[in-house]
């Protein structure tokens, strides 16, 4: 099985673990797998795979003017565009819908299947208003091909609503590393055997603190300015937060935590998985801010529920990332301006956070743990 997609995996970002764990299943079930690039590791020297690779990987050579990537010709290209192979293309980026449309075009037998990862929410500068009329494009040409797989339920409404088939969309949600899912069991066995403790009145021991934490690329539709804002308003130095992950905000975030929670966040940069499993072990809660619906899933969500972490988002339209992390007896409508409630009442009440986190742990075990997922990625890809 043949994947194209702009990054290259396994990475950091959810499109490109997602196309790992795809391959590594494919790879499996004794079905050989290649994963074609738009983007060469350029930094593999100096930074190796966060995760093992046991398939193929071809970078494809482009021109890039910005964001946009046009393919060049090449014997990688032709060797995609011609082969019989199936392959399973990922969205968003014009680029790959292109060449997904082009090697439907040159073999219209070829089983070709979309993996719709999220709709884009454009910016109002030239590259989101360009991104904007791709997307239009893309739910046009939909219709063209017979599978699209999705992450969600809420995401699979939405393509049905543009006039998809319904039977056409199948819906796979995101995963972890099964390395990551053994210890994050241990994590959580640890986690849910503790009993429920108030925390003593101005506690002051790292110890005694409420954690929260946030795992993202730091820029600007992540929105971790808008937690820090919820510490601020709470006025609670009992509560810290765990801010894990780098990007070209950092500095201002690191400026502004200082002027509004002095001593409450700690800025830890991009973490190894062993050492990001620390950090959530001793979290209380994760909190997924995004405002834009190009956050569809955040598969963070799905480590912290792991470890018996409860995981919330906020609710966008056309994003189920608010969808991942629901549990019944969370007090959260998923609005910003209910944030501080939420975590004041977490804080307040240690018996409601022990019935979380147990239920943080039964929905990823029961919607989300590998052996659920992979008994859907044979239904979802049965010829």
């Amino acid at each position: 099985m043949w994947q194209l997609l702009r990054e290259w995996p396994p990475g950091y970002g959810g499109v490109e673990r997602v196309a790992h764990e795809l391959a590594l299943a494919w790879q499996q079930q004794g079905q050989p797998s290649t994963i074609f690039s738009l983007v060469a590791n350029a930094v593999a020297p100096v930074e190796p795979d966060p995760l093992l690779v046991a398939y193929s990987r071809v970078s494809l050579p482009r021109l890039a003017l910005g964001r946009l990537l046009i393919p060049l010709p090449s014997r990688a290209l032709l060797r995609l565009l011609w082969a019989s192979d199936p392959l399973h293309a990922h969205l968003p980026c014009p680029a790959v819908l292109a060449l997904a449309l082009v090697a439907r075009l040159l073999r219209p037998r070829r089983r070709i299947s979309l993996h719709w990862h999220s709709f884009v929410e454009p910016a109002s500068t030239p590259a989101g208003r360009f991104f904007g009329v791709y997307e239009r494009l893309a739910e046009l040409v939909l219709p063209y091909f017979a599978q699209i797989v999705t992450t969600s339920p809420v995401l699979r409404q939405d393509l049905i609503g543009l006039g998809v088939s319904p039977a056409a969309v199948r819906v796979l949600p995101c995963c972890i590393p099964e390395s990551l899912e053994r210890q994050a069991a241990s994590i959580s066995a640890a986690r849910l055997l503790s009993p429920p403790r108030a925390r003593p009145a101005n506690a002051s021991h790292l110890l005694s603190c409420f954690r929260l934490i946030s795992i993202g690329r730091l820029d600007s539709y992540k929105r971790v300015d808008w937690l820090i804002e919820a510490l601020a308003t709470l006025q609670n130095p009992q509560i810290r937060l765990d801010v894990v992950g780098d990007g070209p905000d950092r500095g201002a975030l690191e400026h502004q935590a200082t002027l509004q929670v002095p001593g409450q966040v700690v800025f830890h940069g991009r973490l190894d998985e062993i050492a990001k499993q620390a950090v959530l072990a001793r979290a209380d809660l994760l909190v997924l801010a995004a405002d834009r619906c190009n956050e569809a899933f955040g598969i963070v969500q799905l480590e912290a529920m792991a470890c018996a972490v409860p995981a919330v988002a906020l609710e966008r339209p056309r994003s189920g990332m608010a969808w991942v992390g629901r549990t019944p007896a969370l007090p959260w409508n998923g609005q910003r301006a209910s944030l501080p409630y939420l975590i004041a009442r977490l804080v307040a009440d240690p018996v409601l956070l022990a019935l979380v986190r147990r239920e943080a742990q039964q929905r990823y075990l029961g919607t989300f743990s590998r052996r659920v997922w992979l008994q859907q990625h044979q239904q979802v890809f049965a010829r």
